[in-house]
């Protein structure tokens, strides 16, 4: 197989709020930009969004090399927890489902077509290529008539129902909601800063941290664990800890 290097990044303005995702693609000496957006949506969304996007762009079963600077899209891949999460259901419990479940499965089927290894980048570095799809999502999601992500707005219950929408909610509550989620203005100063203490604000959205501990830390495989790593607990966004890092 030729190999494909992928950079991806995803973005919203708020968590929720508008959305953008990118993909640039590299295949041999040619060089390939692929960006879109949502009026609605989360920055976890759009990074797996992005990379679904970069995969279904290619002909064939291909070699990818794909890096992002989302742990929450890598780490969920290369821990295995996304395996677990399909083995149970796309349920963490009887009541709660995986979020993002939709775009998880649609990516675990390109994953049986291409060869891919993920890598994560740290956003913001310097990394020209991971720079230029952060610039493309940010542009994509200030586009016009944004069209709807149908897997945020109206998501399958697997009861044959859907959740309620931020569109379903009364005018009143409407209002409460964007306000809760607006994007704080300490964002843009802690995304240049590394998320390594619980209480620091998320790199994504600016909501503190909390401390986690992994259910099963060990699985089949793998190398290495972590003892605790650290979660947004409003988009989601996952941060993972050198200090907590074990090998086997």
């Amino acid at each position: 197989m030729n190999s494909v290097t992928i950079y991806t990044d995803g973005a919203s303005s708020g968590n929720p709020g508008p959305g953008g995702y990118a993909a640039v693609i590299i295949d041999g000496r040619r060089r390939r930009e692929i960006s879109g957006g949502f009026r609605l949506t989360t920055n976890n969304r759009m990074e797996l969004f992005a990379a679904i996007t970069g995969l279904e762009a290619l002909a064939g079963s291909r070699s990818v090399r794909l890096y992002s600077d989302s742990q929450y899209l890598v780490e969920s891949l290369n821990q295995g927890w996304v395996q677990t999460w399909k083995s149970k259901g796309w349920r963490k419990t009887k009541k709660e489902r995986v979020p993002n479940a939709d775009l998880w499965q649609r990516l675990l089927t390109l994953l049986e077509r291409h060869q891919v290894v993920f890598r994560w980048v740290e956003g913001h570095s310097g990394e020209p290529l991971n720079e230029r799809a952060n610039w493309l999502a940010q542009k994509a999601l200030l586009g016009a008539d944004l069209p709807v992500d149908g897997g945020f707005e109206q998501p399958d219950t697997g009861d044959g129902g859907v959740q309620a929408s931020l569109f379903d909610l009364p005018a009143a509550e409407i209002a409460d909601a964007e306000d809760k989620w607006a994007e704080p203005p300490v964002v843009k100063a802690a995304a240049s800063r590394k998320v390594t203490l619980a209480g620091q604000a998320c790199r994504k959205c600016g909501a503190p941290v909390e401390k986690r501990t992994p259910a099963r830390k060990v699985k089949p495989g793998q190398s290495y664990y972590y003892d605790y790593y650290l979660q947004c607990p409003r988009c989601g966004t996952i941060y993972l800890i050198d200090d907590a890092r074990r090998g086997i």
